[in-house]
């Protein structure tokens, strides 16, 4: 439930960071469309929601990445748990060219705005670096909890957006990440 929280929290945050001009009194964004004025509805039916969640959403894919190439290159994992990490590289990368052609369309730019943080659901380099160094059990449990975690998280993401997002194209692809995760956890088991 505080994971939960936290992602909640985070989604709302950015969204009202990026709702306000460049320079507001905590602290700077870079501006989140063309026109230098996040609080304008983007072109393409983009909210700030829409906008706060695929800023974020890209990052959560692209952090599992290493994590699914590390699995698929080592020798001794769990032959399903090889199967599961090849589909869920091919529907990442499928995500974020998605993700990112809706932020390109609407006219905004990718900004990673979390870069270097310790989120629910996005693998940090001491994950990355403690599961590199894992063996045999330990490294098959160690990938489980990592990609559980990061599909329950994205989920709860996603949820959000479902709930208050307005962007069709970014709908759809939401939709999509909210029903693989649903299939990867039930093939990740126990």
């Amino acid at each position: 439930m505080l994971r939960t929280t936290l992602a909640l929290t985070a989604l709302l945050l950015l969204a009202a960071c990026t709702a306000q001009p460049d320079g507001h009194a905590d602290h700077t964004h870079p501006a989140a469309s063309p026109s230098g004025s996040a609080s304008q509805a983007p072109s393409g039916g983009f909210s700030d929601t829409d906008v706060a969640y695929v800023q974020l959403a890209i990052p959560q894919d692209e952090t599992a990445l290493p994590v699914l190439e590390l699995a698929k290159t080592r020798e001794g994992v769990d032959p399903a748990l090889v199967a599961l990490v090849t589909e869920v590289e091919t529907g990442h990368h499928d995500e974020l060219d998605k993700l990112r052609e809706a932020l390109s369309d609407a006219g905004q730019t990718y900004l990673n705005l979390h870069d270097g943080h310790d989120m629910p659901g996005m693998v940090t380099a001491d994950e990355l670096d403690k599961l590199a160094k894992a063996t045999g059990q330990a490294f098959d449990d160690q990938l489980r909890t990592l990609l559980r975690a990061h599909f329950e998280e994205s989920t709860t993401v996603a949820k959000s957006e479902l709930a208050a997002g307005s962007s069709p194209e970014v709908l759809e692809v939401t939709r999509n990440i909210e029903t693989s995760r649903a299939s990867y956890l039930t093939k990740l088991g126990t």
